[in-house]
């Protein structure tokens, strides 16, 4: 476990994937990289979300539950914020597909990643785990 108390938002939703024996978990991941603040001119915030969907054809119905509902915000150095851009950029501005969204202006870029079932997840995170590892690596 971690000492320190630092989670890491990626490693925890992998965890979560690996060791919750449902199928039906829904993940939303969201990057916004920002630099239009004067006071942090380097900015993140991520947000993740896990949710789960449980049939109960009995009764007709679909129940979702929130599995976990996280958001952390970073004031970068502009080093790193480079570095998490090209990243972003390298992986994300022309691969757009049914599971990422990718917008960027002159002051921000946001991606937001969606997976619908247990395989989806497991391939984001084979795809995208250099991105996901450098921002976890932020709290070293």
């Amino acid at each position: 476990m971690n000492n320190n108390a630092n989670i890491k938002q990626f490693q925890l939703i992998k965890f979560l994937n690996e060791n919750v024996n449902d199928d039906h978990v829904i993940s939303r991941i969201s990057i916004v990289l920002r630099r239009d603040k004067l006071e942090a001119p380097y900015y993140m915030n991520t947000k993740i979300r896990l949710s789960s969907c449980l049939d109960n054809e009995e009764n007709g119905l679909i129940h979702a539950m929130n599995i976990l509902n996280h958001s952390r915000m970073y004031n970068l150095t502009e080093e790193k914020y480079n570095e998490i851009k090209s990243l972003i950029i390298d992986t994300f501005e022309c691969n757009e597909s049914d599971q990422v969204e990718f917008t960027k202006n002159d002051k921000q870029i946001k991606i937001a990643i969606m997976s619908k079932n247990d395989t989806e997840f497991k391939n984001l995170f084979e795809s995208y785990h250099e991105l996901f590892g450098k921002i976890d690596n932020l709290i070293d």
